[in-house]
């Protein structure tokens, strides 16, 4: 008895186990680097944020391409983080993600509500609300996915 008692505690908890004992899938991790920012962001975690970044990221936004080092980027989010209070910054939809067949390359695109108010307003401060919408290429390297690249738009008042 002890003996079947065992057996059916073992195969009880390799079935409820299931997904847990897999490897997550490269959508999987790229997932969870995009849950990452959402993290960031709301913690206010500039090194949080950085470590999602290759040391080659472009970014495409304003008609312009630039290619912002980790201390640029460092200072410009130190500087963002300190004058903002985040309410949100949630996607508006399910993010697209698709990785190549290899494995090695993905691409996130994203619709996000952003809504802040500024660090130092009054507690009943309106709220500001922008929702932007962008692509992300992710390269892994060295077993760890990088943030290369980033286009990024911003609805205008209209939401157009």
């Amino acid at each position: 008895m002890p003996r079947t008692l065992l057996s059916v505690v073992l195969a009880s908890s390799l079935v409820f186990a299931g997904p847990s004992l897999a490897a997550p899938t490269p959508r999987d991790e790229v997932a969870g680097r995009h849950a990452l920012e959402r993290d960031a962001h709301m913690d206010r975690n500039v090194e949080l944020l950085l470590s999602l970044f290759g040391d080659d990221f472009v970014m495409v936004d304003g008609g312009q391409v630039k290619r912002p080092t980790l201390e640029d980027q460092r200072q410009r989010f130190t500087a963002y983080f300190g004058a903002v209070r985040f309410h949100k910054w949630d996607d508006l939809v399910a993010p697209v993600i698709h990785v190549s067949a290899d494995g090695t390359m993905a691409t996130v695109i994203v619709q996000k509500e952003v809504v802040l108010v500024l660090a130092d307003a009054a507690a009943d401060a309106k709220p500001e609300r922008a929702v932007f919408a962008w692509i992300e290429t992710w390269a892994k390297r060295r077993g760890r996915w990088q943030l290369i690249a980033m286009a990024s738009t911003r609805a205008d008042e209209r939401g157009s």
